[in-house]
């Protein structure tokens, strides 16, 4: 496990975590390639063009179109037309996710040790509340945030500020886990701190310019940095 420069993971401990779902607690199994071309040609069928839109991925167009719909009050009607082609995308992910091999465990072990344990996800609420029912991680986790409970997806705060108001809880006593540089950046700009379990949507070449204050091979290496001995 890599931590920051000069922090040892040793001597470090949180109040709380939240994770993220696709490619954290199970495998990543969005198909980028077709879904994000399917999207492009759906957010440009309705007059969104630039840069966010033609070399964007799923949650940075959303966050784009999510921008200008909000300013028009009509983000209810955004999310209506494009809302469906998330949801068929997550269901078609939702036939091949397999946990991660120590997920159950991990999140056994931090509710017993009476930590709160929530999770802020870009999948859709559908796919979400099947997935987490179907792999024994309901009960563990609360609040569960999904893209349908929030304006805006990671790499946005908005779902990361939406716990840390529930919990009240600092930001720097929670740590995010997640995947991905879009979690990396969402953490950051809610002020917590965030770990990265390899194997999941992003390379770890790719957090070179943005690394995360922890880089973990497997969700139980966790609990050295939640529950130091």
């Amino acid at each position: 496990m890599q931590s920051s420069p000069g922090s040892g993971s040793s001597s470090l401990a949180y109040a709380a975590v939240i994770f993220d779902f696709e490619g954290t607690l199970v495998d990543f199994q969005w198909r980028l390639a077709p879904a994000q071309e399917e999207l492009r040609r759906a957010f440009a069928g309705l007059g969104f063009r630039g840069d966010e839109f033609s070399h964007g991925n799923y949650a940075t167009m959303w966050n784009a179109a999510a921008d200008l719909r909000s300013e028009q009050g009509s983000l209810a009607e955004l999310r209506a037309a494009v809302g469906p082609i998330y949801d068929r995308w997550d269901a078609d992910a939702l036939t091949r996710w397999t946990p991660r091999a120590d997920a159950v465990e991990l999140l056994r072990r931090l509710r017993a040790g009476n930590m709160r344990v929530g999770m802020v996800s870009n999948i859709g609420r559908e796919a979400l509340v099947a997935a987490l029912k179907r792999f024994r991680f309901a009960d563990s986790l609360s609040p569960v945030v999904s893209r349908d409970d929030v304006s805006f997806m990671k790499p946005r705060a908005e779902g990361i500020q939406r716990v840390l108001a529930e919990w009240q809880l600092a930001a720097n006593a929670v740590l995010f886990v997640g995947d991905s540089r879009a979690d990396v950046c969402g953490a950051r700009a809610a002020g917590l701190p965030v770990a990265i379990i390899r194997g999941g949507e992003c390379t770890e070449a790719e957090f070179a310019n943005d690394p995360p204050d922890h880089m973990i091979s497997r969700l139980g290496e966790l609990i050295g940095l939640v529950a130091p001995d």
